[in-house]
Order: C-alpha cells, then sequence, then structure tokens
C-alpha cells in the first residue's frame, strides 16, 4: 500500500484540462463570484493540514461517541435542573440561534463544492457540509429531550420559522452569508472571520464557563462542533492569500462588512451569556476581555499577515466594546416577553463586576438598572408585565437589530433617504454596508415596517402570539419573577382589621 503522502495530493487535486466547455460556463459568475483573480491563480490553492474521506470519518466517529456518551451521562431533565437558572437561559440561546443557522451553513459549503475555483476547495467545502450537518443535528437531539421538562426549549428548532424580531434578524445575516453569497464571499465572511476568530468565543471561551457552571453537557457539545470550525478556517486564509493579490480592494471590502455584522449577531449572543447569564462564580474574564483575547489581537494579526488595513471603523468598534451589549441586554430584558428565553437583573456583586471590568460604561448603564430596580419595588412580583415595556421599539435596516449602537448618552443612529424612502441605521458602519450594495437591503421590512404595512399587529400581546409565535408557557420573563432578595421592597400597609360584626360569614355560599 502507498503511503499517505504518496497518494493524498492525487486524490486532492483532480482539476481537468475543459474542451467541451468554456470556464464562463463551467463557473458563472453569478455562483462563482467575481473577482480581478486569474482563474489559473485560483489552482495555487493549498489549505494547511491536510485530511483525506477516511481520517475524516474516523475523527467524526470518535467525537460522536463522545457527545453520546455525555448526553446519556449528564443530559436529562434530572441533570439539568441542577444547573444555575440563568446559565440555562444561555443554553436555550445558543440553543436557538446556531443550529439551524448550521444547516443553512451546509447550502453553503455545497454551493462551493460545486463552484469553488479548485478541486482542493470544492473537496474541504463538501467535508464542510457534512460538518454543518453534524452541528445541526447534534444540538436538536440534545435540546429535545428537555422539551418535555420546559417548552422554551422547544423554540431550538421553531426559532427560525417564526417572525421573532430576534428571527428576522439572524435570518437576515444568514441567509446572506450561507444561502445568497458565492463561494469567494462565503469563504471571507464564514470560514475567516466567522470561524477564525467568533465561534471560538462561543465555542471554546464559552466552553470552560459551561465547565465551571456545572454544564458538561453544553461543554462538550461545543467542543465538539468547533473542532469541525478550526479545520473550516483554512478555507477561509488560503483564499484570502489568492484574493489580496489582484483585488486588494474587494477582499479588503469583504471583511470590513462581515466583521461588523458578525461583531453584532455575538455581541448579542455570546455577550449576553458570559457578562449576564454566567453565574458570578463562574465568569473567567469579562465579554470584553474574552474579545480582546480571541478576537482583536488574532484578527489584526492576519490582516497585517496579508497586507490589509485594519477596518475603518475600527475606534467605533472598540468603543462598542463597552457599550453594545450591554445597551441591547437592557432593551432585551425591558422587552422579555417578546424572546423565548428568561433574563435575570444582575444583583449588586453581579453589578460591581460588571462596574470593575467596564469603568469607561459603567456608570452611565448602572442607571438604568436602577430604574428597573424601582419598576419591581413598586410591582407585584407575580406580575412580570408590571416591569416590561410596552412601546414598539425601531430596528436598524441593515443589521436588523434594535437601535443601540452609541452610548446611554448618544445615541449613533443615522438616515438615509432613497427615492421615497427613509432608511434608519444603528451606526455609521452598519449606513455603510447598506449604501455598498442598497439593492440586497432595500426591499427588507422590519418589525415596524411590517406593523406600518398591515403584515404584522401593533398590539403587544397579539404581535406575542400571532406573529411572534410565543405562548404563555414560552415567553421570556425575570428568571426570579422580580423577587431578588437583595431588592428591598417597601413594606405593603395591611389592610384594616374588621370586627367579628363585620367579618363575612363564610360558611355561606
Amino acid at each position: 500500500m502507498l503511503p499517505r503522502e504518496a497518494w493524498l495530493d492525487l486524490a486532492r487535486k483532480l482539476d481537468w484540462t475543459f474542451r467541451y466547455v468554456s470556464e464562463s460556463q463551467l463557473f458563472p459568475d453569478a455562483p462563482s463570484g467575481t473577482t480581478r483573480v486569474p482563474p489559473d491563480d485560483w489552482r495555487r490553492w493549498e489549505e494547511p493540514f491536510k485530511t483525506s474521506y477516511r481520517e475524516y470519518v474516523a475523527a467524526q466517529h470518535e467525537k460522536e461517541r463522545a457527545v453520546r456518551a455525555v448526553r446519556e451521562a449528564v443530559g436529562r431533565p434530572e441533570h439539568q435542573r441542577r444547573i444555575p437558572r440563568p446559565w440555562l437561559n444561555a443554553n436555550k440561546f445558543h440553543g436557538a440561534a446556531l443550529p439551524l443557522a448550521e444547516f443553512a451553513a451546509a447550502i453553503g459549503n455545497l454551493r462551493a463544492g460545486r463552484f469553488a475555483r479548485d478541486s482542493a476547495w470544492r473537496t474541504m467545502a463538501l467535508f464542510g457540509a457534512m460538518d454543518e450537518l453534524r452541528h445541526t443535528e447534534i444540538p436538536l437531539l440534545l435540546y429535545h429531550e428537555l422539551v418535555k421538562w420546559d417548552p422554551q426549549f422547544d423554540w431550538v428548532h421553531r426559532f427560525y420559522h417564526t417572525n421573532n424580531w430576534v428571527a428576522i434578524a439572524a435570518r437576515h445575516l444568514f441567509d446572506e452569508l450561507l444561502l445568497a453569497a458565492n463561494p469567494i464571499e462565503l469563504a471571507i465572511g464564514t470560514n475567516l472571520v466567522f470561524e477564525t476568530g467568533f465561534t471560538n468565543l462561543q465555542f471554546v471561551a464559552l466552553s470552560g464557563l459551561a465547565r465551571d457552571a456545572g454544564d458538561p453537557m453544553f461543554e462538550t457539545m461545543v467542543k465538539s462542533i468547533q473542532t469541525d470550525e478550526a479545520r473550516h478556517a483554512q478555507i477561509g486564509r488560503s483564499v484570502l492569500e489568492i484574493l489580496v493579490e489582484s483585488d486588494r480592494a474587494y477582499a479588503q471590502r469583504l471583511v470590513d462588512k462581515w466583521f461588523w455584522r458578525t461583531w453584532h449577531l455575538f455581541s448579542v449572543l455570546t455577550g449576553f451569556s458570559m457578562d449576564y447569564l454566567t453565574p458570578l462564580s463562574a465568569r473567567r474574564a469579562s465579554f470584553k476581555e474574552f474579545v480582546e483575547e480571541w478576537i482583536v489581537t488574532q484578527f489584526l494579526e492576519v490582516l497585517e499577515a496579508h497586507g490589509l488595513e485594519r477596518p475603518w471603523y475600527w475606534d467605533t468598534f472598540l468603543t462598542s466594546l463597552d457599550h453594545y451589549h450591554h445597551m441591547v441586554y437592557a432593551s432585551a430584558y425591558t422587552y422579555r416577553a417578546t424572546i423565548w428565553f428568561d433574563l435575570v437583573v444582575p444583583g449588586p456583586e453581579e453589578r460591581a463586576w460588571l462596574a470593575q471590568k467596564y469603568p469607561a460604561s459603567w456608570p452611565a448603564l448602572a442607571p438604568v438598572w436602577e430604574r428597573v430596580d424601582a419598576g419591581w419595588r413598586e410591582s407585584d412580583p407575580d406580575l412580570d408585565f408590571a416591569a416590561h415595556g410596552t412601546a414598539i421599539v425601531t430596528f436598524c435596516d441593515t443589521c436588523q437589530l434594535v437601535l443601540c449602537e452609541g452610548t446611554p448618552a448618544r445615541n449613533t443612529a443615522q438616515t438615509l433617504v432613497r427615492g421615497e424612502r427613509k432608511y434608519i441605521f444603528c451606526s455609521e458602519p452598519c449606513r455603510w454596508i447598506f449604501e455598498q450594495e442598497p439593492e440586497r437591503y432595500a426591499g427588507h421590512l422590519d418589525v415596524v415596517k411590517r406593523v406600518l404595512a398591515g403584515q404584522a399587529p401593533g398590539n403587544l400581546t397579539a404581535i406575542l402570539t400571532q406573529y411572534f409565535g410565543l405562548t404563555q408557557e414560552t415567553w421570556g420573563r425575570d428568571v426570579e419573577r422580580g423577587r431578588y432578595d437583595w431588592l428591598d421592597r417597601p413594606a405593603k400597609p395591611r389592610p384594616p382589621q374588621r370586627s367579628a360584626a363585620e367579618a363575612p360569614d363564610e360558611r355561606q355560599p
């Protein structure tokens, strides 16, 4: 039998000379992508860590065995009851936001498996498609067992099939990145930006917090997924190396666009979990510190290695690190019935920790939670809607998230008039992304525009149940229902005592 090094390259590089059709017929512009890169240059594409199909299957089999063993040991409802309730809701958020997005990634990789411009790249994309199917199935399997115990876990599967405002924002991003992008944009946006850094934040850093929070099932699940993401990341760097040589401006624009869009998603998804839903005793570092370690340093090294500039909005991003996810969390908490998992009010110890980790922003954010405290003091703790927002908020026409960029003192929302329609954006980078490709975004309607167009009800209860698909069992509440030990409530006056003669006869019907 030939040694591995003697046959692997023969199995990887399977391109041939086209005789009966032209290059443009085999690789049309729309599905393959249009750049200034000469077609022959793509044949230099190489992935750093090569694998064969046999090696791939053997490795995946071992990962499946590990996940199955952990599921049998600690994946039942009786095990989940031991997990701190705030962290359990981090599971619900992660479980809904990512599995079916991974299925969309399988479709993107299958497109690259046909239209990527080098055979080795196409092979890696096909491995990636199989990975993404696995990444879809594992969470759906693990969380399905928990639905009968907590109906909010049903949203792990329901989420992307609803018109929930978070689902609209996530679908808006993933549909463009994974279903509509050509293989070149998919490689830069997904394999380079998304999977090189941001999934490390969600799947590696968060898995460590899961272990400290007493959740080995989540830890094992995300680690099993991330080992595949590391292989996918190779595709992005290899594409970037060739792209920058002939089309540096296009490469820079793709990096700038997808870094900002990905940042907005993960600042909410991972920022909520790390700074609010992780038990204080399990917090190793703040979300900002994790981003600085896992994203900022590594991302800048990649840009420098390929001769690219840091995104033009870099200072805006650094400011956003201190503010954005905190402001979105406060907004989500205020309108918690519009989501499918429960949120928590940070207590005095959590606020002291946040003040230490975010000295530049927390003094302005602390009064927001003081007002929340006041709302709970004045309300019946059993009536969650008593301390809840009622007006419909406004959303960004690019990221589709609430207008929470900037600071509590200065919102950075911007507007743009195009034709007869006015668009609103949470930030200058979101407006810039829109202006680069307005045809991609101009026709999309956020929740507010759907209400104004008569496509969705304007009443809060109606939009929760009829449009978002939530029920009283599944819509979000305060984790403690407002009953916090540290929340001093004013003593309620006792009703006046009535005499025996005034008291009703309880024996009478």
